[in-house]
């Protein structure tokens, strides 16, 4: 299944969405060190603050550029914290490095700072990802392009990754197509849908402060169901679970994440 989903991958890298759309491009630095930036565009907002989810793909981005070439990856676990609404920063910087690679396991960190003030931290991030096999020779990273230009009247994020509103509430991709993965469901879809479904639960006046999913199943048969839910809204902290379900069975969990949102400048960072 590892070397199908590589060459399905390198086939479809052109029509999928997850980086394409956001504009997020890297550049290999010396041994497993990348560096990545973003525009940051008004559809990457939300009351004020960033959206954590292009924020983890374009880290995402750049780890790749440095372990793809070495392993066939399957990431499992992805961890995002801002440091504020970083206002006025009009292009993220990503610095990313590997944090230790093991016999099964290799995980990589980032710090994300404004590109025209690089000792600005906007934020923190770390991957997880679990080995598939080795990469065979003759790895490419594919500059995903420039993205979408900013023309003031964008649809949120959320739209792009093939997501609509879903019955009650959260969001549902009805099937799985090259945007948004080929054979299995590409983790730029499953980070969106999941912040988005947990922001329209917290409702308005919140904006993220943290994002923490884990990926505990390919996702291969739509619908891909994603529903959330407040645990916890307390003195300007809102605690948000989300979870996506594949093939219309809510046992069926493909991925799961905590959000932390803050209310009106109010609250701590966890």
């Amino acid at each position: 299944m590892g070397n199908q989903v590589y060459g399905v991958w390198a086939d479809a890298i052109a029509e999928l969405v997850s980086y394409r759309y956001l504009g997020c491009r890297s550049v290999l630095g010396d041994g497993f060190d990348a560096r990545g930036r973003m525009p940051i565009r008004t559809d990457m907002r939300h009351e004020g603050g960033l959206l954590a989810a292009p924020v983890a793909i374009a880290m995402l981005d750049t780890a790749g550029i440095a372990v793809d070439r070495h392993w066939q990856l399957a990431l499992t676990h992805v961890d995002i914290r801002l440091s504020g609404p970083a206002a006025g920063v009009s292009t993220l910087g990503v610095d990313g490095s590997l944090t230790r690679r093991a016999r099964s396991q290799v995980f990589t960190e980032e710090r994300f700072f404004d590109l025209d003030e690089p000792d600005r931290t906007v934020g923190v991030g770390t991957a997880d990802w679990t080995v598939i096999a080795d990469t065979p020779s003759g790895f490419e990273y594919v500059d995903p392009g420039p993205g979408v230009q900013d023309d003031g009247a964008l649809s949120p994020v959320v739209q792009a990754y093939d997501a609509v509103p879903g019955g009650d509430a959260g969001f549902i991709i009805a099937e799985l197509t090259p945007r948004v993965g080929g054979i299995v469901l590409h983790h730029g879809p499953i980070l969106v849908t999941l912040e988005a479904a947990a922001l329209e639960a917290a409702g308005a006046g919140a904006r993220v402060d943290a994002l923490g999913v884990r990926i505990v199943r390919a996702g291969k048969r739509g619908p891909f169901v994603v529903s959330a839910r407040v645990l916890s809204d307390e003195a300007g902290a809102v605690l948000v679970r989300a979870e996506m379900t594949q093939d219309g069975d809510d046992a069926n969990v493909v991925a799961t994440a905590t959000v932390t949102l803050r209310r009106d400048g109010k609250g701590t960072s966890p």
